[in-house]
């Protein structure tokens, strides 16, 4: 990095010589009457007069220009020297002052690779980010009045570090009385990030969100390389094969998005996925007991060696090793993996991003990209494309789930034949109308009222049999649905009137209870509580019941009546 000249400090030097060589030309031509005067005389003299004490300048009367000229600019030399000082020895408390008074901005918490690369994402964005060590410098950086709070301590040695931290500013902030809105720990470990989740998605409280660095820079990943696939010229091939190498969270997490996103955007393609690592079997069946995504919609299976078995060649590979050396290495010396076309080997180099630049074709370049088939891609940059309207770095979990829901809802319209567009609804989340995002994300508030009224809460998803709701417990939550729609339609401004009017915000199945609703609109309300599981399984998550016999008869039904739920069927599976 190239420093600025320090001409401020030239400046002072040259000031300091000019006064000293001023004051002994002019001292030693203003008292060269007196008798006894010595040189080191004037050279004290000289010196005093940068605290106004040189007796032959103080005395006045009659002086050389150049002994006026020196009393005059040595001492304001000194007062300068004097003000830079004071400057250099508060600016520290000046800074701390400021910024425990700053408004609207993030906080980030740690001096770790995720506190970096989340700190630069949001700067990038433009949004004003101050950082502390540890929980202890929260009142320094401004707590109460910045508006999301991102814990990215190291939690290698203490899985739960992010969490105490976030703990601690929410029971500051709730003190105060004011401070952010958002509160984010970040947790290395993705499944027990789920877990958090899960318990905190039972409160119906958003603001607070746990997150792995990984899983959300691979999601962003496969949304980039899934378009990527399907705008190829000529569309993607009936099969695409895609070979990821590595069996790290990132990895993990890049083929669950994949996943995800192949659903919605494959049109009947089929998308085979292979997976190269020593624990490789383990990975897969694990990936398709959490993520339905996974089990259903592509062919996931191990590869026996790279670049060989019988998924074929890959049309894309990803190396992304948990070690960096390792995918670089990989990248470089696999040559089987150099046989696709442009941009079909793409290698994560997060801890080497400096790396990233040095590849390429032109002559400049220090490192060959293998004429074009090589793409480096970093956590920074990955993390850059993450939508971001507010000062935050990634969408918290009850956006995600919301996202979820309407993922689910598109994609049971389309394996019914319902075109793009041919609804308001039937658009990307991107592109969804603010009013049907609200009515998602009050979906995901209100669920744990929901989840509670069939003694039930969420967990991560381990692969056991999913809850199916039927009988009378089907339509008590179904009722509830039809409320939550209401209560949220209400609270856009909607109302009631005889002939839907969207515009307008007019909907006839407003006010109408819903045992009075048409057998069509009270199916569509079943139908939601029937995708409830669905959608959770899209975010690795599972309804589980706290009663294990619960709808086996293995529970008390008086008790569930006085909940205010007529007890299930025998159908009901845990």
């Amino acid at each position: 990095m190239t420093r600025s000249f320090p001409w401020t400090r030239l400046g002072f030097a040259a000031l300091v010589v000019v006064s000293l060589g001023l004051g002994w030309w002019g001292l030693a031509l203003d008292t060269s009457h007196q008798p006894g005067r010595t040189w080191w005389d004037v050279v004290y003299h000289d010196l005093q007069l940068f605290v106004m004490g040189a007796d032959p300048a103080s005395s006045g009367g009659q002086l050389s220009w150049q002994l006026q000229v020196a009393r005059f600019l040595a001492p304001a030399t000194a007062v300068y020297a004097l003000f830079e000082a004071a400057r250099a020895l508060f600016t520290g408390e000046i800074r701390r002052f400021r910024d425990r008074r700053a408004r609207d901005h993030a906080i980030v918490v740690g001096e770790t690779d995720a506190a970096d690369t989340v700190a630069a994402a949001l700067e990038a964005a433009g949004h004003r980010v101050l950082r502390t060590p540890d929980a202890s410098g929260l009142h320094d950086v401004g707590l109460t009045g910045a508006t999301v709070l991102y814990a990215c301590g190291d939690d290698s040695d203490e899985a739960t570090a992010n969490v105490l931290t976030v703990a601690e500013a929410e029971n500051a902030v709730r003190a105060a009385g004011r401070g952010p809105e958002r509160l984010y720990a970040h947790v290395s470990d993705p499944d027990l990030a789920v877990a958090l989740q899960a318990r905190h998605l039972s409160c119906a409280e958003p603001g607070v969100d746990f997150f792995t660095l990984d899983v959300i820079a691979a999601q962003a990943l496969a949304v980039r390389e899934v378009r990527r696939m399907v705008d190829a010229p000529g569309g993607p091939p009936p099969l695409t094969r895609v070979l990821v190498v590595g069996s790290g969270e990132f990895a993990k997490a890049l083929v669950v998005g994949l996943a995800r996103e192949w659903e919605l955007a494959g049109d009947g393609v089929r998308l085979a996925v292979g997976l190269l690592a020593d624990d490789a079997g383990q990975v897969v069946e694990a990936l398709r007991a959490r993520w339905s995504p996974v089990a259903e919609k592509i062919e996931l299976r191990v590869a026996p060696a790279l670049g060989t078995g019988s998924l074929g060649p890959p049309d894309v590979v990803y190396v992304c090793h948990s070690s960096d050396g390792t995918s670089l290495r990989v990248a470089l010396t696999a040559t089987k993996l150099w046989h696709g076309g442009p941009g079909s080997l793409v290698l994560l180099l997060d801890g080497l991003a400096g790396l990233t630049g040095a590849f390429g074709t032109e002559a400049s370049r220090v490192l060959d990209n293998l004429d074009g088939r090589l793409r480096t891609v970093t956590m920074r940059d990955l993390l850059a494309e993450v939508e971001r309207e507010e000062a935050r770095a990634h969408a918290d979990m009850y956006e995600r789930i919301a996202r979820s829901v309407h993922h689910v809802y598109l994609r049971n319209q389309r394996e019914r034949g319902v075109g793009w567009g041919s609804v308001p609804a039937m658009v990307r989340w991107e592109d969804l109308p603010e009013d049907l995002r609200a009515s998602n994300r009050g979906w995901v508030v209100g669920l744990p009222e929901r989840l509670a009224r069939m003694g039930a809460t969420i967990a991560p998803r381990d692969g056991a049999p999913e809850v199916v709701f039927e009988g009378a417990e089907l339509d008590k939550l179904a009722e509830a649905e039809h409320e939550l729609w209401e209560s949220v339609r209400v609270a856009q401004g909607w109302r009631s009137g005889p002939v839907r009017d969207d515009a307008a915000k007019v909907h006839p199945m407003i006010g109408v209870p819903w045992a009075e609703l048409p057998e069509e609109n009270r199916e569509k309300d079943r139908d939601v509580v029937r995708l409830l599981p669905e959608i959770l399984a899209e975010f690795g998550l599972e309804v589980v019941r706290y009663a294990e016999g619960y709808g086996h008869g293995g529970y008390d039904g008086a008790a569930v009546e006085g909940a205010g739920i007529a007890p299930a069927g025998p159908g009901v599976v845990r």
